[in-house]
């Protein structure tokens, strides 16, 4: 679809939610509700969890839709519910621990005709980035998640999460490096496993 069309068609809806009209925010859900559930998944790492931070997100953004001016050319959207979404799984962890389990789902690479063994390679890829994501914090994973699998910007980042421009970078270099870190530890358990089963 057309960006401009999009566009328009989410600043009439967002005016119509804003108005009370529930249809027009199923119109905002079917716009960025994917959207959302892949970065509360990436983030957390529990499907189920995920819904649920998602669902109190979106209806903490119901009730603040009137509080989001549309009209203004530097609001985003997208990046006022990563916000809010952001916020809730914050809450969610201050309030219990969230559990690390693995979400296969999360990373799908893309069926490009490969031969098995590419397809075996990139299997092992992602088991080895799901692995490397899990040791990362969650403030860490979020600037990932948001830069790398939702290619934000760093000002959609700095709005999304509400950090300073520096501190976006900041994490995010950080992030970078402690991901590549736990990349190449596990490429070197993987490495010395295969010598050792040759």
């Amino acid at each position: 679809m057309d960006p401009t069309l999009t566009k328009g068609l989410e600043r009439e809806a967002i005016k119509r939610c804003q108005q009370g009209d529930r249809e027009a925010f199923r119109r905002v859900l079917d716009l960025h509700g994917d959207h959302l559930y892949r970065v509360a998944v990436l983030i957390t790492r529990n499907a189920s969890l995920a819904e649920e931070a998602v669902q109190e997100a979106l209806l903490a953004a119901w009730k603040k839709i009137r509080s989001f001016d549309a009209g203004e050319p530097e609001m985003n959207l997208r990046a006022w519910l990563n916000r809010i979404l952001i916020n809730c799984i914050g809450m969610m962890q201050r309030r219990k621990r969230l559990p690390t389990t693995n979400v296969e789902d999360a990373f799908p690479l893309p069926d490009t005709g490969a031969s098995p063994e590419q397809m075996a390679l990139n299997s092992e890829t992602r088991t080895m980035l799901q692995a490397a994501l899990r040791t990362l914090s969650v403030e860490h994973r979020t600037v990932l998640v948001l830069r790398f699998f939702n290619d934000l910007s760093l000002t959609e980042i700095a709005e999304s999460t509400g950090w300073r421009m520096g501190t976006v970078k900041s994490r995010l270099h950080r992030a970078a490096v402690a991901l590549r870190d736990a990349v190449a530890a596990s490429e070197g358990s993987f490495t010395s496993l295969v010598r050792e089963e040759a």
